[in-house]
């Protein structure tokens, strides 16, 4: 006789789901978010890591001249 295992009882009892990608919560396998809040809030801090990304790039090109300046004509 053999014993179904830990995973196959959770899958018998909730069925195919997922997770929503803020909250947690359960929702159909098809879907990202549960609700609307959830789908707002990820696009805000999507956008806050897209000016976060281009920021740090601006900054690190920027030392980059700074670091081209000072060592070709500075310090000959």
């Amino acid at each position: 006789m053999s014993q179904s295992s830990w995973k196959d009882q959770i899958k018998k009892k909730w069925g195919p789901h997922s997770h929503c990608t803020i909250c947690g919560k359960a929702i159909p396998p098809d879907k990202k978010f549960c609700s609307q809040a959830c789908r707002d809030k990820y696009l805000g801090y999507e956008q806050k890591q897209k000016s976060k990304g281009k920021i740090q790039m601006i900054f690190l090109l920027g030392m980059m001249g700074v670091m081209f300046f000072l060592l070709f004509f500075v310090w000959r």
